[in-house]
């Protein structure tokens, strides 16, 4: 028998649908310790929407990161400074 897949490292994107279903075992794992249930349509809904949140927010601070990235300005004389 394989061994399961090990998680993407963080160069390697998630899809939505692979977050929201890690997220949905984990929550799922949680509320079945609870009294009160939720209906297994209305959990996986929630966290697709957990998911498509922070996949958004993910890509917006990739795009933050490029934009200062981009702003630097290494010169050959900032390198030679270094070897001092």
């Amino acid at each position: 028998m394989s061994a399961p897949a090990p998680p993407p490292g963080p160069s390697e994107p998630t899809s939505v649908r692979e977050l929201a279903a890690r997220i949905y075992v984990e929550l799922v794992g949680r509320v079945m310790l609870t009294e009160a249930k939720p209906n297994p349509v209305d959990l996986a809904k929630f966290c697709y929407k957990l998911a498509e949140a922070f996949k958004s927010i993910e890509t917006d601070a990739q795009k933050d990161a490029v934009a200062k990235m981009a702003k630097y300005d290494v010169k050959v004389d900032d390198m030679t400074s270094w070897k001092k």
